[in-house]
């Protein structure tokens, strides 16, 4: 199982950075589409949609929903900071409607059209956030880079953390395994990430670095709410894994749940923060 997983992860890893580098912006707005559009038929699933032809109407229509959103992010400059906030301020939404309920079956995304309408907020800025960020300059595909990795490293430095040091319960009902300290490291590897990119490979100044160390652990911290989300859904719907498509892996949304929230927050921070 574990060779399996790490095969799985190398070849997604080179044919990401591969395509990061070498794809036309068209090209890698396909394919993270692709990789939503697998995520939206999973999340269809989870939500209980049992038909072939409904799950296939509900994924079209994500991808109908997400083209129109990155045509008006494109072609009205002025609503991108609308826009990523919206999405960032949706993502603290979610964080408070997990943390103030001890029943995890009520609340957001519990009803069937919770779930449905829950799909399309949940994917759609994320995918929009991929494409902005790489459609930015000659820079974008190293950011957008970073960006995947800062996740990847948050939520394994969350894990050994929480493996070794875990004793406080982050959301037991969702997620057990989950605890406060595995959050703690998780924000404190995304830092540490951050302060050796921004002096090694940016060469930011004090006060740019200062910023970047800022939004990398915020990243970290919202990817959580992303990663609890997925859980929630499929703590509802009784299953272990949100689909088979990546071997030892699960499913695409078991890779991406973390992304889906980090992204927004991220181009909302390099907004904000004018990186």
């Amino acid at each position: 199982m574990l060779k399996q997983r790490i095969v799985t992860a190398a070849i997604l890893i080179a044919l990401l950075v591969a395509a990061l580098f070498y794809f036309p912006i068209g090209w890698m707005a396909v394919l993270f589409g692709l990789f939503i559009a697998a995520a939206g038929w999973e999340w269809a699933t989870l939500s209980g949609l049992k038909k072939f032809s409904a799950k296939i109407v509900y994924v079209i229509g994500l991808l109908i929903f997400g083209v129109l959103g990155m045509i008006g992010v494109f072609q009205q400059p002025h609503l991108v900071l609308s826009f990523f906030l919206a999405a960032t301020l949706w993502w603290i939404w979610i964080a408070i409607d997990i943390f103030s309920r001890t029943d995890f079956k009520r609340g957001m995304f519990t009803t069937f059209n919770g779930k449905m309408v829950g799909g399309f907020l949940v994917l759609v800025p994320s995918w929009i956030a991929l494409v902005y960020l790489l459609a930015q300059d000659l820079e974008a595909p190293r950011t957008l880079l970073y960006m995947f990795v800062l996740v990847w490293v948050a939520d394994s430095a969350a894990y050994f953390t929480g493996s070794f040091f875990g004793k406080h319960k982050l959301a037991p009902q969702i997620s057990p395994g989950k605890t406060w300290e595995g959050v703690l490291g998780g924000i404190i590897g995304a830092v540490l990430l951050a302060w050796l990119c921004g002096t090694m490979v940016w060469n930011y100044d004090a006060e740019m670095l200062l910023r970047w160390i800022g939004l990398a652990g915020i990243t970290g911290l919202v990817s959580v709410i992303g990663d609890l989300t997925e859980s929630k859904l499929k703590r509802i719907a009784k299953v272990k894994d949100s689909g088979k498509w990546l071997p030892g892996h699960g499913g695409v949304l078991d890779r991406i749940d973390a992304l889906t929230a980090a992204a927004p927050v991220f181009v909302l921070g390099t907004i904000v923060l004018k990186f």
